[in-house]
């Protein structure tokens, strides 16, 4: 005979259930690619977007009613015929300053800088 050593039926099965165990320890670990990551650049673009919104609803209300402020103070203090020249320069002081906000936060999220 020769010495040529025999594989026992433990160790020949033993390949086999450690294959077993990892593809169970592979299975039972969620893949992390679906996850929600708080640094994720998806989330910060969402809440960016969020925060467009939310200050748009804020700014649109909030300038209506400082609107109205105005033209009223503009029509008690100024004189008749200088109200519509002072009603022009203000709208416009308001239309830029919102262009400005615009512009920023498109900038964002455009990602330039």
């Amino acid at each position: 005979m020769t010495d040529t050593p025999t594989k026992t039926d433990a160790q020949i099965e033993a390949p086999a259930d450690d294959q077993h165990r990892d593809t169970d320890d592979a299975s039972a670990v969620p893949e992390s690619d679906g996850g929600l990551d708080p640094r994720s650049e998806t989330i910060r673009r969402y809440l960016v977007w969020g925060g467009l919104a939310v200050c748009s609803v804020v700014a649109v209300v909030a300038l209506i009613r400082f609107y109205g402020s105005v033209t009223d103070a503009i029509d008690l203090w100024i004189d008749p015929k200088y109200q519509p020249l002072t009603h022009a320069a203000f709208n416009l002081t308001v239309l830029l300053t919102s262009l400005i906000g615009v512009s920023a936060l498109v900038r964002e999220l455009s990602g330039r800088e």
